[in-house]
């Protein structure tokens, strides 16, 4: 079922918003955590996520798959990196956004049509 265009915006730019949120907290762990391998990786994925929010913002329709693709495969590392690699406050938030992210993006995904 496609969204209403008034749906679809409000959608989007929740949606965007969050990803900007997580690219941002991404970034900030290198000036907590320093530039430590698994640290780098984080923020390279918030350097992704800001780039899928500026599509998101568009409503550009493939943003919206990248932005359901790339947090959920963010967020499987990040509870790997919670348990195994590196425990902080980060590895609990960005797992709690990502659960929101991904259906969110689904939804677009699905209830937009091509242009």
């Amino acid at each position: 079922m496609l969204l209403s265009p008034a749906a679809s915006q409000t959608r989007s730019r929740l949606l965007g918003s969050i990803l900007a949120l997580s690219a941002v907290t991404h970034v900030s762990q290198l000036a907590v955590y320093g530039t430590g391998s698994d640290t780098v990786g984080s923020a390279a994925f918030g350097v992704l996520y800001a780039a899928i929010a500026a599509g998101v913002f568009r409503q550009a329709r493939p943003a919206f798959l990248a932005a359901a693709i790339f947090p959920a495969i963010g967020g499987l590392l990040g509870l790997y990196r919670l348990v195994a690699v590196h425990p902080n406050p980060f590895s609990v938030f960005h797992p709690i956004l990502d659960v929101v992210i991904v259906p969110l993006a689904v939804s677009l995904w699905r209830g937009t049509a091509w242009e």
